[in-house]
């Protein structure tokens, strides 16, 4: 008796660990997704403060800022 269950238990176990396997493979490709799409796009904007030139936040474009 206490064997089986033990084997259920695994069983049940196992499944889940698939399952939630699957559910972060999917997920992994969903942010991969979201990544991609907001390194393609970006916004040029201007500011004549040179704080703001050392800004980087993601691909907003300072023109003449510093790398």
């Amino acid at each position: 008796m206490e064997s089986t269950v033990i084997n259920i238990i695994g069983i049940s176990v196992g499944f889940l660990q698939g399952v939630i396997i699957f559910l972060l493979t999917g997920m992994k490709t969903d942010i991969s997704d979201v990544w991609k799409r907001m390194n393609n796009h970006y916004h040029e904007i201007e500011c004549n403060n040179p704080e703001c030139r050392t800004l980087k936040t993601g691909n907003v474009v300072i023109p003449r800022g510093s790398e």
